[in-house]
């Protein structure tokens, strides 16, 4: 599938092809794969040889791990506009550690690892982004681990419900959830009937106010405070109390 004028500029604009001289940006797009995937198809395997790294153009996609009792653990929701499986190229002999389906239909552009690592080798400016764009993205992952070790389920949806904001007025906030129920309580690693228990709980506190998929947080602030103090009010008590399963 050939690229639109329009979608060569939306892979531009990232930061990890960006930084390119023009020429070096040509002959990325000239061996980039665009592909449409329906939702929920399996589109990488854990363990599947990594060749290329991933710019999702259209829709989102989840990461996520087998464990060895088979079960599914989300790693990640990819939405558009960002890439996955770049640290890969790094690694010799390297696999993807996940596998990657998609959650609606997706438009996911392609870029061969080998090329990649050609130009870097003489793009020592992009090579710096890339390194700043990847230790963010690490970071990122060590606190949403430190989330998941140290936070109850109602303290994890809390936080997270804080992370989605995206219009906020004043300290109030607004956000329809983009994800089914059951998908965020995998990826907040708790069953989805103990995230219906924590959404409860933070209703009862007058902490969020509920309508199907919307959510309104009256005090951005008093939610946050909950979480800051230790044992300093009751609903502190109640979200120690409330098991994360």
């Amino acid at each position: 599938m050939q690229l639109t004028p329009e979608q060569r500029q939306q892979v531009l604009r990232h930061p990890l092809l960006g930084h390119f001289s023009e020429e070096n940006q040509k002959l990325l797009l000239n061996e980039a794969h665009l592909r449409e995937h329906p939702a929920q198809s399996l589109i990488l395997r854990q363990g599947d040889e990594a060749k290329r790294f991933f710019l999702v153009m259209r829709g989102k996609v989840k990461l996520f791990r087998i464990s060895a009792d088979g079960k599914e653990k989300v790693v990640e929701i990819i939405n558009a506009g960002q890439t996955f499986a770049e640290a890969v190229m790094f690694m010799r002999h390297s696999v993807y550690p996940v596998c990657v389906e998609s959650l609606e239909n997706v438009q996911l552009l392609s870029l061969p690892n080998r090329l990649m690592l050609q130009l870097l080798e003489t793009n020592p400016q992009t090579c710096l982004h890339l390194l700043g764009h990847l230790s963010i993205r690490l970071h990122q992952r060590l606190d949403e681990l430190e989330n998941l070790t140290l936070q109850n389920a109602t303290q994890r949806l809390a936080l997270y419900l804080v992370g989605q904001v995206r219009d906020q007025q004043g300290d109030s906030a607004e956000l329809d959830l983009a994800l089914p129920k059951g998908l965020i309580a995998a990826r907040l690693s708790i069953k989805p009937e103990t995230l219906s228990r924590a959404i409860g709980t933070l209703r009862e506190q007058g902490l969020i106010q509920t309508r199907a998929r919307h959510i309104r947080i009256p005090s951005l602030s008093r939610l946050l405070e909950a979480f800051a103090q230790e044992q300093a009010s009751p609903l502190r008590g109640n979200l120690i109390a409330s098991s994360s399963d």
